[in-house]
Parts: C-alpha cells; structure tokens; sequence
C-alpha cells in the first residue's frame, strides 16, 4: 500500500449517501502547477457552510486525467479529512479496469463515500466491455457507492436501457450522472432507472425537467460560481416549485451558454474564483478563461444571484 499523505484509519463506516445538490470540486493548483491543499480544505470547509450535500472530484471539468497517482491519493485524504457532513465522491475513471479498480479501492479505504466511473474512452468499448468494466470494479469493492457517469460525447459510448437493465444488477452502483442531453434518452432512461438508482443532473440546465420525471440529485456546474442560487435552485425542483424553478432555469442556461469542450476546466475554474472558492489555473496545456468570457461570466453570476433574491 503506497504511504499516505495523511493518516486516514480504515474501517468500516456508514457512507453518506449519494442524493442531493453535490457541485463540482475543482483541481486545486498554485500558479506553479503544484497541488494546493491548503485551498482544497479550504474548500471543502466553505461547501459545507453553504449548505450543499456532497461535492464531486475528478470529474471531467474537475481534470479527472491531470493528477498523478500520488497527487490523486494526497487529494482523496485532504477531502476526506476535511469533510465532517459532506458526501464525498471522487471520480476513479480510468482507461483500464485495473487502474480504475486501484483507484477505487484506494477511496473506499480513505473513508470516501463514493466513486464516479465514466467508461474507458481512448479506444471505444463494446457494450459487452464497459459492463464487464463495471461489474469488476462492483466485484473488487464492499462498502463504497458507484455513481456511473454517462457522458457520451467524452467516453464515447451511450448508456441505455437496454444497458441499464445489465447495470443494474450489480450491487454497488447506486446513482447515475446523466450528461446525455437528448430529450428522448433522459426520458426513457430516467423514468426507467429512478426508482432504482439516484439520478443526477449532469448540470443546472437538465435538473428541472429531470426533477420532474424522478432525478433526486445534481453534479453542479455552476454551484461553485452561485452556490445560494444553485441551492435554491435545487430545493425549488424538488418541491416542483415552478414559480421559483422557472425563472432560475432560464437563467442558468444563460450562465452556462458559454461553456465549451474547449474551455469547460477553465469556466469551472474562473466561476469557482468568482464564488470565492480556490481553484487556481488549468493544469497545461490548458490556459485560464479568456478575460472576455471571464467578465461576462462574472456579470450573469451577479445577475442570478439577484435573481435568487427577487423570487
């Protein structure tokens, strides 16, 4: 077992289950490019105070592909030592099984509550590999929860019905991220799924019509940038408050217009620095966001929060 950075006891706990308003955690650099830890506690510690449920790591706007394996054990322990009432959910995805199920343990002996797995993306799988890649990692753990991560315009393969129906017989896996935005397929998949497993938006701007067909969860995009409007936001779904919800959804898919594949990491980086969080620059190659979109960013961040404020 590689050497820690922090001394975590392992044992048998309860997770904190994987349900409600969990933002984004971005990867927290010093302008050198080196690890922050100090402001990745400090993080954690404010999403606490903001009332959110959990929070994910290693996500693909969270630079899942950028750690190495010691810097990916030191941030797992920093999180999880930080965390008191949070959920902690870290993303183990990986381009192979062995390195995905590595990873995975890893969190489950830190005491993480969860881990979120997309499928393996370089080389496209079969429908028979990712489940085969599933049901391993389901095999090699005991108490950790898996959030399976759909998002086929990353990993390049699309989870269905059909491929629910599989999924779901393994024990493990108790929510989905949902980042498939095509009306028909978050339709079918989450009426089909919901009483089965948690499903979470992959972001703000699917959350309300999810909500309304059984979602009970978010990945937040944007909370880091707004978190009081995101939580709002949340609450108003699940109470289908429509009078509330309506005029924030409209609002987020403003905020949210200029994210692109292009410059997701740094969008989540400048809203998490706008939110008062720490996130610091991308990890090169990538660069910050351009100072135009970071302005404008600035001003509908401003502009929601006033928003939150009215209704």
């Amino acid at each position: 077992m590689t050497k820690r950075y922090e001394e975590v006891q392992l044992v048998k706990r309860n997770r904190k289950p994987l349900k409600g308003i969990f933002p984004l955690m971005p990867l927290v650099l010093a302008p050198n490019q080196e690890l922050d830890l100090k402001g990745l506690r400090e993080n954690v510690r404010a999403y606490e105070a903001q009332g959110f449920d959990g929070f994910i790591a290693f996500g693909c706007m969270g630079e899942f592909y950028a750690p190495n394996e010691q810097e990916f054990y030191a941030i797992v322990d920093t999180a999880v030592n930080s965390a008191t009432k949070l959920t902690t959910v870290f993303g183990t995805t990986a381009q192979t099984t062995k390195e995905c199920i590595k990873r995975t343990r890893y969190v489950e002996d830190a005491g993480g509550d969860g881990v979120m797995i997309g499928p393996p993306s370089i080389i496209p799988c079969t429908a028979d590999e990712v489940f085969e890649h599933y049901r391993l990692v389901n095999e090699a753990v005991n108490e950790v929860q898996i959030m399976v991560y759909n998002n086929p315009f990353t990993f390049r393969f699309n989870m269905t019905v059909e491929f629910w129906d599989r999924l779901l017989t393994l024990d493990r896996i108790c929510a989905v991220k949902e980042s498939n935005g095509a009306v028909k397929h978050r339709n079918r998949v989450i009426h089909h799924i919901a009483k089965h497993v948690n499903v979470f938006s992959g972001g703000e701007v699917w959350l309300l019509a999810d909500s309304l067909l059984g979602g009970r969860g978010i990945v937040s995009t944007c909370g880091p940038g707004a978190p009081r409007a995101s939580v709002a936001f949340f609450q108003a779904c699940m109470r289908r408050d429509l009078d509330r919800a309506l005029p924030l959804h409209h609002k987020f898919v403003e905020v949210y217009s200029d994210v692109t594949a292009e410059n997701e990491v740094a969008w989540l980086k400048a809203a998490a620095e706008l939110g008062g969080f720490k996130a610091g620059p991308p990890r090169l190659p990538y660069v910050p966001l351009n100072p135009l979109t970071r302005t404008r960013l600035q001003q509908r961040l401003s502009e929601l929060l006033t928003l939150v404020d009215t209704l």
